[in-house]
């Protein structure tokens, strides 16, 4: 980034050879610094990141078995996420599949005066409407989420938050944005960035999929709707009370 102040990294499926090409193309023009991080394949199944996934405890949170493409997801940003406590500084994490906003850079220097203090800004936009604002500072807001959204296209993290992320995924047992909006799970409140630095691109080119292994067990719905219910309970009371 030519202000020098955080590293964007881009996961990136190595394989996925235009949307790389794309991306790049976009960071260089803007003259963004930034660092490759070659994306998990799950449908190797080769990474050691991938023996953390918990077949049992994610059958318990989704009611199905979890997709290659999401285990590969998960251990992606789990790479971005030690890579940040590697480099001890505040990074900008991008899935390839972005768009950039005009005014990226100026939104991004704006947020990087709130990083340390909160940990995590997602900077992608989102629909719910429980959030307040904590700063605003030349017209750019940083918002609390109450009700925290999904996707992981884009997002801010320091090195205590990523620590913080890392020492709760021993165990792959959810998606990962489905973790992070899981606030009880790694006690980190989830921040959000206002206007939007990048937006997701064409969900047709996901990496990912969207067969749903579902698993027709009266049982397992059974489990899954009560541990659903604790689940909002705990994260809802968990974005009330942390920082």
């Amino acid at each position: 980034m030519s202000s020098g102040i955080m590293k964007v990294l881009l996961i990136s499926l190595a394989t996925s050879t235009e949307r790389r090409r794309k991306a790049i193309q976009v960071l260089d023009q803007n003259n963004i610094e930034y660092e490759i991080l070659d994306a998990v394949d799950g449908r190797l199944g080769e990474h050691p990141l991938l023996r953390r996934y918990n077949e049992a405890k994610f059958i318990l949170h989704r009611g199905r078995t979890a997709l290659p493409g999401e285990l590969g997801c998960y251990a992606s940003h789990l790479l971005a996420w030690e890579k940040a406590v590697e480099l001890d500084q505040s990074v900008v994490v991008l899935e390839d599949d972005f768009i950039l906003s005009d005014d990226f850079q100026f939104l991004i220097e704006q947020a990087y005066q709130w990083i340390t203090k909160y940990g995590f800004v997602r900077i992608e936009p989102w629909r719910t409407r429980r959030f307040f604002t904590v700063e605003n500072h030349l017209g750019v807001k940083l918002v609390k989420f109450l009700k925290v959204p999904q996707c992981t296209t884009g997002y801010i993290i320091s090195p205590y938050c990523a620590k913080k992320f890392i020492g709760s995924s021993q165990e792959i047992i959810l998606p990962v944005d489905v973790f992070i909006r899981n606030t009880y799970l790694h006690k980190q409140a989830i921040y959000g960035l206002a206007p939007s630095p990048v937006k997701p691109g064409n969900a047709r080119t996901s990496t990912i999929g969207y067969r749903k292994n579902k698993i027709n067990n009266f049982n397992i719905k059974v489990k899954k709707t009560l541990f659903r219910f604790y689940t909002l309970f705990m994260t809802g009371f968990t974005n009330l009370i942390s920082r």
